[in-house]
């Protein structure tokens, strides 16, 4: 555990994050700039998070359970591809968090205030955090409050809110400002109104235990953002649609720094041929990941091995996203690497290619290395960072999550010999670095406190 001095003229900050590792991660680089430019920050997240956590040097953890089990995850990938989908993931992964959620940050607020009756609190919530919300529709503040503290909220999702200028978020379409393309736009949003509707009654159904004295009318994710002091979505302008119609209090403030790797880091044994591929020039490092959540490696890792299998000027690394995990039914070709964990911020200084399965924080870990990408993703959020990426000029989409050996070898080929993807991979890879996230957390946090 990190040891750091507090300074008492500074506000308390309360980090909210939802149980999922892949919605906390960004924010342990927030939580130990803030800790180490002398806040004190009290974090709330799921239990695997808690060494990771105290590692940054907080405060306190505290957790918050997880609904979603293996039940519901095999249920949900049962659905269609489509809304429906969609739908069964926000309701059981995220708004099944709220009670578990809004009674964390009630406690953590609660004792805060009783060990410090005078100092400042701001709210530091992760995008999904679902902690807020209540509070907003009436829900009792905490004990020794006149007025919830403000809200500072971090996204880890591509910008979510609807738009005149864009379809509505999920099926990854792009944009389309013109009079037809926002004609479109009206009609899908129109479409779509009967599913928002039942999400917002599954929303009030949670809620009625809560202690809400309002109903929760409209779209879930657009009350995310209206709710927050100021949104600040963790990209550069370059990375997300132009919107005629955007939020004033929506902020970019760039992808979350590359970290240092640790000296003591073990890497696997044919690290050495990575380094020399790198050193001499004479091969390609192609990396490859299906991400953490849906770990199905027919979809992308193995297609993505044999696509490559004859190029002898390329060194294919597929990392399996999971410790101890192993890859059966494949017979590795001679450029070919696998192991089961690998940390992205090792691999990707090295890589020219990485092919992804288009999760957020790894599409956003390719920027910050500045790496050309391959994006296959569908469901939850990757098509939109997949059409992100194709619309932004820095990945070649291919539009599915389970592409054929053919589109990926193409692909591959495609951003490996077209310069104009480096090049835009290195200008945005700039444009973010230079925004720096973590002083612009801090500044946020300062400027909502009140005095």
């Amino acid at each position: 555990m990190v040891v750091n001095t507090v300074s008492h003229s500074l506000p308390i900050v309360v980090v909210s994050c939802p149980p999922a590792t892949g919605h906390t991660t960004p924010l342990l680089a927030q939580a130990t700039h803030l800790a180490n430019r002398g806040f004190e920050v009290h974090f709330i997240a799921g239990r695997q998070s808690e060494a990771a956590i105290l590692a940054t040097g907080a405060a306190a953890f505290y957790p918050v359970e997880d609904p979603w089990t293996p039940e519901k995850h095999e249920q949900m990938f049962a659905i269609p591809e489509g809304p429906e989908r969609f739908i069964f993931g926000l309701k059981n992964n995220f708004v099944d968090c709220t009670p578990g959620a809004f009674s964390a940050l009630k406690n953590v607020l609660e004792l805060v205030r009783e060990k410090y009756p005078t100092r400042d609190v701001v709210i530091l919530q992760e995008t999904a955090a679902m902690s807020v919300g209540p509070f907003f529709l009436g829900a009792p503040l905490p004990r020794g409050y006149n007025e919830l503290p403000k809200v500072v909220t971090f996204s880890t999702v591509p910008l979510p809110i609807a738009s005149i200028d864009h379809a509505p978020f999920g099926p990854g379409f792009p944009p389309d400002s013109s009079a037809e393309g926002r004609a479109r736009n009206r009609a899908m949003y129109e479409a779509g109104k009967p599913l928002w509707d039942a999400v917002a009654a599954y929303v009030n159904e949670v809620y009625a235990g809560l202690g809400t004295t309002k109903q929760f009318e409209g779209v879930l994710m657009d009350a995310m953002i209206a709710n927050a002091s100021v949104y600040l979505q963790a990209c550069s302008p370059s990375l997300e649609y132009p919107r005629s119609d955007l939020p004033a209090n929506v902020r970019f403030i760039g992808a979350h720094p590359r970290k240092e790797i640790a000296a003591d880091t073990v890497l696997p044994e044919w690290w050495d041929e990575v380094l020399v591929a790198k050193r001499e020039g004479n091969k390609k490092v192609v990396f490859v990941s299906q991400g953490t959540f849906q770990l199905d490696y027919d979809m992308l890792l193995k297609p993505t091995i044999e696509a490559l299998a004859d190029r002898d000027d390329c060194l294919v690394i597929a990392a399996l996203g999971v410790k101890g995990a192993t890859l059966n039914g494949v017979t590795l070709p001679p450029n070919a690497k696998v192991v089961d964990f690998l940390l992205y911020d090792a691999v990707l200084p090295y890589a020219d290619a990485f092919v992804s399965n288009a999760g957020y924080g790894g599409f956003l870990h390719g920027v910050m290395h500045g790496v050309p990408m391959v994006l296959g993703g569908s469901g939850q959020d990757k098509a939109e960072v997949s059409a992100r990426g194709e619309w932004a000029g820095i990945a070649v989409n291919l539009k599915t999550d389970r592409p054929s050996v053919e589109a990926i070898r193409d692909s591959v080929n495609t951003v490996l010999t077209d310069s104009k993807y480096k090049t835009r991979c290195v200008e945005i890879q700039r444009e973010n670095e230079e925004l720096d996230s973590r002083a612009q957390v801090e500044r946020a946090i300062l400027e909502f406190a009140r005095p």
